[in-house]
């Protein structure tokens, strides 16, 4: 039965995967330079939002 789930998962990854890539490419064609700047605008937070985390979570620096 887990190899089945297993295989279940991965088929609805991939669906997922395809869909979204598809979507984007059409909205792409549809309006560039909107559709570009919502991803640079996402991509900017996605770093900021990263960089926040990793410095949250980082050690302080030891004292000499």
């Amino acid at each position: 039965m887990p190899a089945i789930k297993k295989a279940l998962a991965r088929k609805a990854v991939k669906s997922t995967a395809r869909h979204t890539a598809h979507g984007t490419a059409a909205k792409l064609k549809r309006e560039p330079v909107r559709a570009l700047t919502l991803l640079a605008i996402g991509g900017l937070l996605g770093g900021v939002a990263a960089w926040l985390i990793a410095r949250a979570t980082a050690s302080p620096p030891a004292a000499s």
